[in-house]
């Protein structure tokens, strides 16, 4: 998608929405259960003294019940008025303009700062003066004036750096990275996420941790490593859950829900979307309902739900109207765009980018122009201005490269490639794809390198562990000895012991060796095979495959010849023999996690035998199951589904008239049989079949197509969900293949009310 970069450097943005450091600046909370005590006893205080309770209600329903939090300023700043009380007072105001922020109304928030940041100043209250500061901070970077945002958090570290207030120092530190990033500086951006994360793990700031955890995931979101970016997004999800933070949860499930949705899993990307529009909804947080629209309008036109997506846009756009802000409003316009573009509406379309361009470059937001220019870059395509396409598309990837932005660098070499190759400029359009491949390698390495690195690092870890233990082991045992014997004896003992020891360690150091040696040749070998197959086979046959279309393009469409066929056949068979062995080797080195999700057995396996019905129209297919009972299992969708149509057309291809399918539940086990009438497979044969790239042609003799692959990575599915894939011999004469996976607990009791 050419949408991602913007999506996750807005995730970046709606971290401003969980304030932290801020709430360390305006007081921790009191307990809970004092709390509601003081406030059901309100009413009976007397006014002179109610100030104090007031100012503990305000800070205890500032998250949860705003609404409530600022009728309770309000009667605190009554009460102050007659019975002053400076420092609660700056306390109270700043509540109330966190409280605006949140409900973006900015102009309130202003007033509230102002009056906290000359009443702190006033009374030297350096806390006060630093939450001020870093508010009003908050409320320039909201109105997109990031470089009056960047200077006041600036003055506001120093307040921090003056106090010698760690917390603050952390939190204003996180803003100023946000600002860099927002701006385009993601060296700089980077170095400060940094810095503030080591200060929160420092203090143990639990909420502190979970932003920076978010934090850290945005920036592995950006350069493509969903994965990671997912894991850490987990981490902060579990700890805002467990301190009840609902800003936050709201901004973390949405940035989950964009990550699923890259990861290409629609129907989780929406469920995590629509939760976090819900929480935001229950806090009333305009910017953030309009964030999640436009999420869900994305999402909508990758799925091709054009009407859908259209309406979640023009959703978010009359939120961000009307809150008003302007860099939602240019960044939603730019995704209108898109969608006009896959309405095919030129017009429309370059009206909608125009806006969204504008408003960005008037307010400085570097970070939009690559997604903004490439966008326009498709509209004058579709206008027809091929040469004017061109130029944008180039200088869209000059600044994706400048902004270090792999993701906008490959979409930018992808649109070019595909554009020269329509214009039928060849060598420019291998060019360009050539580029592109080498920014995906790059990317697919990065993940790799990093998840080694891990590894290398938890072996390293767990070898030193055990040489501690047994040194222990050794020094207690030196300690009994010596006290048990005499001088002599101990002197032996002692000799004896240090002998046993160098001897213990030089074993160990060299079983060591060994196993490092073995590790970094397994880890070399993956690397070559990876590499092999994907610059040795795919980058040629691309090249072959490009070559070809321009030829083909030179005959009749009428006229096809039997020559072509053969070629173009030849090239899918090899395309799919590389796209095969690729993820068999994948499903081997367990490089990518399942993305789990419910399953329907019954409907899954009713739509592979309607597929297969088409494919193979001389063949009957037959599935038994209990119409009665829905038997659901957690598994990623795709694989199993992969794993289940290679067994059915494996049987299908061999069966002489007939292919049987049961789908039955035993105890906590599900299985799916598949038998065929075909000619079956010897016992001393069996085995062999789950190899890749092997045919038992002498088993099975007919010329049934394929290329060895598709059992072998059917049981490596099966193995991958802690299941089994075994043959038998069938009772129709033919082969048998029982599919075994165990069923989750949940769905377990769901299967057995049905």
């Amino acid at each position: 998608m050419r949408i991602k970069l913007i999506a996750l450097l807005i995730l970046t943005i709606l971290i401003s929405f969980t304030l932290v450091g801020i709430t360390a600046r305006i007081d921790p909370p009191e307990a809970k259960t004092d709390i509601v005590q003081q406030e059901a006893q309100l009413s009976s205080i007397p006014q002179a003294q109610q100030a104090e309770v007031l100012t503990a209600l305000v800070k205890h329903y500032r998250d949860n019940d705003p609404l409530k939090s600022l009728a309770y300023g309000e009667q605190a700043l009554s009460l102050f008025s007659r019975w002053p009380d400076d420092s609660r007072q700056v306390i109270v105001l700043n509540n109330m303009a966190w409280i605006y922020v949140s409900l973006s109304q900015y102009e309130k928030a202003q007033q509230y700062t102002n009056q906290a940041k000359q009443l702190s100043t006033m009374i030297d209250d350096l806390r006060g003066q630093l939450t001020a500061h870093t508010m009003q901070g908050i409320i320039y970077w909201r109105k997109a004036d990031y470089q009056t945002a960047l200077k006041t958090f600036q003055q506001a570290q120093e307040i921090a750096k003056q106090e010698q207030d760690l917390r603050g120092i952390a939190s204003t530190t996180n803003y100023i990275a946000i600002i860099y990033q927002t701006i385009g500086q993601p060296e700089k951006a980077l170095n400060y996420f940094t810095q503030a994360f080591n200060i929160q793990k420092q203090l143990g700031d639990e909420k502190g941790i979970a932003v920076s955890l978010n934090n850290i995931a945005n920036m592995y979101g950006t350069s493509g490593n969903y994965s990671l970016a997912l894991d850490y997004q987990l981490q902060s999800r579990k700890i805002r859950e467990e301190l009840n933070d609902l800003p936050g949860l709201a901004q973390i499930l949405g940035n989950i829900g964009l990550t699923y949705f890259y990861l290409k899993d629609s129907e989780q990307a929406i469920s995590h979307l629509q939760r976090s529009l819900g929480y935001y909804e229950s806090l009333k947080d305009k910017q953030g309902i309009a964030e999640i629209h436009g999420n869900l309008g994305m999402v909508h036109l990758h799925k091709h739900q054009l009407e859908s997506a259209l309406l979640q846009y023009q959703q978010a756009l009359s939120l961000a109207q009307t809150i008003p802000d302007t860099a939602l409003e240019a960044r939603i316009h730019m995704d209108l765009a898109n969608a006009y573009i896959e309405l095919n509406n030129p017009e429309q379309a370059y009206e909608q980018i125009t806006t969204g361009l504008s408003q960005a470059n008037s307010l400085g937001i570097v970070s939009l122009n690559p997604y903004g220019l490439l966008t326009l870059a498709k509209v004058e395509k579709l206008r027809g201005n091929n040469e004017q396409a061109l130029s944008l598309s180039a200088t869209a990837l000059n600044s994706a490269q400048q902004l270090q932005d792999k993701l906008m660098v490959r979409d930018a070499h992808e649109f070019r490639y595909l554009l020269y190759k329509n214009l039928g400029q060849s060598e420019a359009a291998l060019e360009s794809h050539e580029a592109l491949k080498q920014v995906n390698d790059e990317m697919f390495n990065s993940e790799s390198d990093q998840r080694l690195a891990f590894l290398l690092s938890h072996f390293e870890a767990e070898q030193q562990e055990q040489q501690i233990k047994l040194l222990q082991a050794d020094q207690q045992l030196q300690k009994t000895q010596l006290a048990q014997h005499s001088l002599q004896r101990n002197v032996w003992i002692a000799g004896l012991s240090v002998l046993f020891i160098i001897i213990l360690l030089l074993v160990n150091r060299r079983h060591q060796r060994k196993i490092n040696v073995s590790l970094n040749q397994n880890i070399q070998s993956q690397r070559e095979l990876i590499q092999a197959v994907a610059h040795e086979f795919r980058s040629p046959l691309a090249r072959v495959q490009l070559a070809f279309d321009m030829i083909e393009e030179q005959f009749e469409p009428s006229k096809p010849t039997r020559l072509i066929n053969t070629i173009n056949n030849g090239l899918s068979e090899l395309e799919k023999l590389i796209k095969e062995a690729l993820d068999f080797i994948q499903l081997e080195n367990q490089s990518h996690p399942l993305q789990l999700s419910q399953v329907n057995l019954n409907k899954l396996l009713s739509e592979l035998i309607d597929a297969n019905t088409v494919l193979y129209p001389d063949k009957t297919f037959k599935l038994e199951v209990n119409q009665s009972q829905t038997i659901l299992i957690e598994a990623d969708s795709n694989q199993i589904a992969r794993a289940c149509s290679n067994i059915i057309r494996n049987a299908a291809r061999f069966a002489r008239s007939q292919v049987l399918i049961t789908l039955k539940q035993e105890k906590s086990t599900i299985k799916i049989i598949i038998e065929d009438d075909g000619p079956g497979i010897p016992d001393e044969q069996r085995e062999r079949v789950f190899e890749p790239f092997i045919r038992l042609d002498q088993s099975r003799c007919r010329d049934s197509g394929g290329i060895g692959l598709g059992l072998a990575l059917a049981k490596k599915i099966c193995q991958a969900h802690s299941g089994s894939l075994t043959i038998s011999s069938s009772d129709l004469g033919g082969a048998k293949l029982s599919l075994s996976c165990p069923l989750q607990k949940k769905f377990l009791k769901e299967n057995n009310k049905v």
